[in-house]
């Protein structure tokens, strides 16, 4: 009775659809998990998972895999803790937690054999768990590369119930708990077959990056991405295979990514001196790999380098000097409308350079997964900082902020990257939670996670702005508002009394509950008067 009384009372104008969306999406987004950025240590662990369930047979044949695992350890700075994880039925510490030197890097290049001792199932929960269990010093850092969805043996219990059961788990328990800890999820999707939602959720629940590789070669690149997040570096930019060293650089390193079959590359000094593997630079380190080659230079020479040989246009130049380009944490997962604040600065030996060229100017871009600027802006100087504000386009899935700092021949650029989700996405992590689909809520949606603006759910057009989305979304919720009470009011419960021990909650809300009210005595004055047309009485 309850139930067909919401139904049918619940019919509500346009206008008032968009003010529902507003007041569920302010909502949700404070029930969604912060998803914050964590701020940048010096030493923290990095903890590897690596799904070698019997599917990763056919989704890597080429075992881009064991490349990933070679490329991070040669880009993990000497000294950082580190170890490596594998799971499928069960989970295995191939190469324990210990400090990276030559000794552990020789170790994980070793472990190709043991990515393709593939098992049968997949127990994403008991990998995450066990790889989070080692104590730390400070922020642990868990990269997960799966290619599907939780698959645990029957004889833990009846399917699909014990898949999803351990799927609850994983995101009730175990990512709050994470979060709590200090341990970040960077979690990767290798396949259209893995539970997207799980991959984002994860993430964002943590503090990570989620990413989704939509091809076995941008799988290195995925790896790149998450290093520079948890070790933030300055890069040159390398146009045409030339790149350009100041003064005062102390070390470049240039990460080449390349074909298997492509012929050895050549370095170029500025004064014509030709370098290659063979012959490096004095002090060099140059590291050949079958789909990469990573070389350092000490010292090296003032003025323009040059590259020759087949190379991709991800390659990119690092360096290190006493001159730094600073950016104040952002968060991994951006959402299209919002305003991102920006704050950015020069330092020189760690500290702000007060001194910075005169002429020092820094912008800002949005690129998208094709390296595409959407948006652009200039910060403005304050003082020996630089800030300034990006509203995030209507973008979706993984994409590149790129800072550009230039003056007096200094140049440095920092990229971060990103994944842009639709606030939408908050809206199916709570009808997710809440049970409103039954059954079908826990099949991975790959259109939520990387959302073509194109197409809606089933191919249809969407609306072009988020609220007109967001209506969309909402005028089919009547008819589920009965069960979102029955099914959802544990749910409820355990969130508000999370929500009551926040105090910054309660500031956000009061700010919704006045913008909400603001809006409504709005439309109250713009409502037309009724004329009211009266008749006489019939004797």
């Amino acid at each position: 009775m309850a139930g067909s009384w919401m139904t049918e009372s619940w019919k509500v104008s346009p206008r008032g659809r968009g003010l529902t969306c507003l007041l569920l999406a302010s909502l949700l987004w404070l029930a969604a998990g912060s998803g914050v950025a964590q701020p940048v240590e010096e030493n923290p662990d990095v903890r590897v998972i690596i799904d070698v369930s019997g599917s990763m047979r056919g989704n890597d044949p080429d075992q881009l895999a064991a490349s990933a695992l070679e490329l991070l350890a040669a880009l993990l700075p000497e000294g950082t803790p580190a170890g490596v994880w594998t799971f499928g039925e069960r989970v295995d510490n191939p190469l324990p937690l210990d400090e990276v030197d030559d000794g552990w890097r020789e170790r994980a290049m070793a472990l190709r054999p043991a990515l393709v001792e593939y098992q049968q199932y997949t127990d994403i929960e008991a990998a995450v768990r066990e790889a989070a269990e080692a104590t730390a010093n400070g922020w642990r850092h868990l990269v997960l590369l799966t290619d599907g969805m939780i698959d645990l043996s029957p004889a833990r219990g009846a399917k699909p119930a014990v898949d999803a059961a351990s799927r609850r788990t994983l995101l009730e328990e175990i990512a709050p708990a994470l979060a709590q800890r200090g341990v970040v999820v960077h979690a990767i999707a290798f396949s259209d077959a893995a539970d997207l939602v799980l991959v984002e959720r994860l993430s964002r629940m943590t503090g990570g990056l989620p990413v989704r590789v939509h091809s076995p070669e941008s799988l290195l690149g995925a790896f790149v991405d998450i290093v520079e997040r948890i070790f933030p570096a300055d890069r040159v930019p390398l146009a045409e295979g030339r790149f350009s060293i100041e003064p005062g650089v102390e070390t470049f390193s240039a990460l080449l990514f390349h074909t298997p079959d492509a012929a050895p590359l050549a370095l170029v000094a500025p004064d014509g001196t030709r370098y290659d593997a063979q012959s490096a630079p004095p002090g060099a380190r140059w590291q050949v790999e079958p789909r990469f080659d990573l070389l350092r230079v000490p010292d090296p020479a003032p003025g323009e380098w040059r590259l020759e040989g087949a190379f991709a246009d991800d390659s990119r130049i690092g360096v290190r000097g006493a001159v730094s380009l600073q950016l104040a944490p952002l968060p991994a997962v951006i959402h299209p409308g919002l305003v991102l604040p920006l704050e950015a600065w020069l330092a020189r030996s760690g500290e702000p350079w007060q001194e910075a060229p005169e002429d020092l100017a820094i912008g800002a871009a949005l690129l998208d997964g094709e390296d595409t600027p959407h948006v652009e802006v200039q910060l403005e100087r304050q003082s020996e900082r630089f800030v300034g504000e990006l509203t995030v386009p209507e973008l979706s899935g993984a994409a590149r902020l790129r800072l550009h700092a230039e003056g007096q021949g200094i140049v440095r650029q920092r990229y971060l990257a990103v994944n842009v989700q639709s606030l939408l996405s908050l809206m199916d992590d709570a009808e997710e939670g809440l049970g409103l689909g039954g059954e079908a809520g826990l099949r991975p949606l790959g259109e939520r996670f990387h959302e073509d603006l194109a197409t809606g759910r089933e191919g249809e057009a969407v609306p072009d702005s988020a609220a007109d989305r967001f209506i969309a979304f909402i005028s089919d919720l009547p008819a589920q508002a009965a069960a979102m009470w029955r099914k959802g009011r544990p749910w409820l419960e355990r969130r508000g009394a999370a929500f009551a021990a926040d105090p910054r909650q309660w500031a956000v809300a009061g700010l919704v509950v006045l913008t909400l009210l603001s809006l409504l005595a709005w439309r109250h004055r713009r409502r037309p008067r009724r004329n009211v047309h009266r008749e006489e009485p019939h004797v």
